[in-house]
């Protein structure tokens, strides 16, 4: 896989190549999942210029390039995960260009005394959005608010477009960054990532169940309305500043609720405008012919960024984050 995205390269983003774990220095842990845990960590040979100069010291450019390392505890996951990875770079160098709001990944490696296999991506310097909201929830107004969700339903459509599906998009799985001019949000965690015609039906689920969409706990296969439902899940998360179903069990029982009819509920004294409801409702309607695309969305945030007037009265309105239930779960895992 790693030679085929070199021979098919057609710039610095859209290729994988083989990283010696000698050439990385764990930093620190970032988080831990279910599958595999993060690593921020240094590349000490950097990022090379294009395929063609992989393996070749002096044509490599940002030396102690800071990356992060998603190690796996099982090394199907990995293979699984990789498989997926590969096909979506493949894809979008078929394309000719890689998106701009969807994590970059460099390679893989191996480390040899823990017999892990890794996944080498970009860092990002304010992590996922969930710990963002956890931890900077003063500081997240509402416009803020409006470009992040700008920047994932772009990214969605990006993926939509090519008929990838994301398959695993909670706010865990979205990175936040400010070191980019133009970006905030980038989606990651792409293992579940695949062309919707490929996905089949079956008994197991992954994911976070609070963004789960309805028709897959009912044996349905995940599609691109699913990733809307999603979607809408992380509209409720942002704007509330607490995450769908927090205090309670995430279990089957709360899965088999989802599928009847459960959503979170929406109060006025949250104080979030009646456009933005709307929406987010539609998002996460059972009926997934009522959900709008990926498109459709990008083009309403950038129209209330653009008239903004509807959210300018609700800057005040900023929600501490609640104590989650024990067994509340927001990293993704298979049941």
């Amino acid at each position: 896989m790693i030679i085929a995205s070199q021979s098919h390269a057609k710039d610095d983003r859209d290729f994988l190549e083989w990283i010696e774990f000698s050439q990385l220095r764990i930093l620190e842990t970032l988080d831990e999942g279910g599958f595999g845990t993060v690593y921020k960590a240094k590349w000490l040979d950097g990022l090379p210029m294009d395929a063609s100069d992989v393996g070749r010291a002096w044509n490599r450019s940002h030396f102690n390039y800071v990356v992060a390392v998603k190690f796996f505890h099982n090394n199907k996951d990995f293979l699984k995960e990789f498989t997926n990875i590969y096909k979506m770079v493949r894809k979008f160098s078929e394309e000719n260009e890689f998106p701009s709001n969807i994590v970059h990944y460099y390679g893989a490696t191996y480390d040899y005394d823990n017999e892990h296999y890794g996944i080498v991506m970009e860092y990002y310097s304010h992590t996922s959005l969930i710990n963002h909201l956890t931890y900077n929830w003063q500081e997240i107004y509402w416009m803020e608010k409006l470009y992040i969700l700008r920047d994932i339903s772009y990214g969605l459509h990006t993926l939509h477009s090519q008929n990838l599906i994301h398959g695993d998009l909670h706010s865990g799985n979205v990175m936040i960054d400010y070191t980019d001019e133009s970006d905030i949000a980038f989606l990651g965690d792409l293992g579940f990532c695949r062309f919707e015609e490929t996905v089949i039906t079956n008994n197991c689920f992954n994911g976070v169940i609070p963004f789960i969409a309805p028709e897959i706990f009912e044996g349905f296969p995940y599609s691109k309305k699913a990733d809307i439902y999603s979607f809408g899940m992380i509209m409720y998360h942002i704007s509330t500043n607490k995450a769908p179903f927090y205090y309670r069990a995430h279990d089957t029982k709360l899965a088999k609720q989802i599928s009847n009819g459960l959503r979170p509920k929406v109060y006025q004294e949250d104080g979030i405008p009646r456009c933005f409801v709307n929406l987010m409702r539609n998002c996460w309607n059972s009926d997934v012919r009522s959900r709008p695309n990926a498109y459709t969305l990008y083009e309403k945030f950038n129209s209330w960024i653009e008239y903004s007037e509807a959210f300018e009265d609700m800057e005040w309105n900023i929600t501490e984050p609640s104590i989650y239930h024990r067994k509340a779960v927001y990293t993704s895992r298979s049941w």
